[in-house]
This record gives structure tokens, sequence and C-alpha cells, in this order.
């Protein structure tokens, strides 16, 4: 009993260095990133997503030559359509684009909620702004 006991014991230290071993890369962490080509739409649909809004509307060069975009809210209109002016109590939403592995996030900076973006390739920003 003493020796089949020993013998589970040996097998089971054995194959523990194994799996230790297999996790020996350690895991990528979220970089900020750069589209790699410009993809407005995704990335629009995305913010919105985190917003819960219907939607947004972005700049066609979004997150390529920046890791950050500031959405500023829009003054409130009256029925007539004319801009309300007023003190704005909102501050604007800060987003960056993040890149872990070949996967592409935004994330919104102040809730840190992440949104996966499909379909577009980005790489790591070599400035990390």
């Amino acid at each position: 009993m003493k020796l089949f006991l020993l013998a589970i014991i040996t097998l089971l230290a054995g194959g523990l260095p194994g799996c230790l071993a297999h996790n020996a890369e350690p895991t990528p962490k979220l970089q900020r990133a750069l589209l790699v080509t410009p993809n407005s739409t995704a990335v629009a649909e995305a913010i919105a997503s985190l917003l819960h809004s219907s939607q947004v509307q972005l700049a066609a060069d979004v997150f390529i030559h920046s890791s950050t975009v500031t959405l500023e809210h829009l003054n409130h209109k009256d029925p007539y359509g004319n801009p309300i002016m007023g003190k704005q109590l909102n501050m604007p939403d800060k987003f960056e684009l993040m890149v872990k592995g070949q996967q592409c996030f935004v994330r919104h900076l102040d809730s840190k909620a992440t949104q996966q973006l499909k379909g577009v390739n980005c790489k790591a920003n070599p400035l990390n702004e």
C-alpha cells in the first residue's frame, strides 16, 4: 500500500513541472495601440456600445495617429434646432485603443469598460501615448 501511494505521489510530482513549464510565457498585457488601416465605422459602433448610445460620429482617421480620442457631449437643442446656451455639466468621454496579442479593444477611460473590435487590425503604439 505504501509503495502504491509513493508511486502516485511520484507521478503527480513529476507531472507538475510539465504543467508549469507549459505556461512559461507570460500572458500578454493590454498595450496602447494604433489602427493599421482606418476603420471609423467599427470604432464608432464599439464606442456607441460602451456609451449605450445609438450612434457616434468620429473622424475618418480616428486612432491612426493617437491611441486616445475625446468625445465632447453635444449641446442640447430647442424644438427649432437652435443650440441651447448654458453650462455644460457633462465631462467629455475619453477612450483609448488597446491591443493584446492580435486582438484590438476600445476602452472607456473613466469606467474601464472594454469592447472588443472585430475585423480591425491594430499594432502597439511605439510612443505609448
